[in-house]
């Protein structure tokens, strides 16, 4: 697990996101842009520009598997507070549609009705307040 962050690895995974260039000592260095600005990604100063390239990928492959493992472990959580919201007997209707609208923010409010299994008018005035 790396330290990026998911908006970093979402651009450390596109390959238009870096570049291997040639200094004037003949070497190859491996960079990167992220938020708009290129930076050398690697201390290490390479020979060949295939190996270089060869890095990229290889890190290239690693940084969309661990974007792939991060989202998905974020849908897991997502999905599992759902269900105990859901089956929460301490909850009224209101927290639970309140708690709804800060875990699922894209949702709808019909949306959020037909997992509750309440109307959409109740939902409206649950979160008019």
């Amino acid at each position: 697990m790396t330290s990026w962050s998911d908006l970093q690895l979402e651009q450390l995974r596109k390959r238009t996101n870096h570049k291997v260039v040639a200094d004037t000592a003949g070497e190859y260095n491996w960079m990167h842009k992220l938020d708009g600005k290129w930076e050398i990604h690697s201390i290490k100063v390479f020979e060949d520009e295939n190996v270089a390239l060869n890095w990229m990928y290889f890190w290239l492959d690693k940084w969309g598997k661990e974007l792939d493992d991060r989202l998905a472990l974020q849908a897991r959580r997502t999905k599992r507070r759902l269900k105990a919201i859901r089956r929460s007997v301490s909850m009224t209707n209101k927290d639970k549609a309140l708690e709804l609208r800060t875990l699922l923010k894209d949702y709808t409010i019909q949306e959020i009705a037909n997992e509750l299994s309440i109307g959409k008018r109740t939902v409206e005035r649950y979160l008019a307040v």
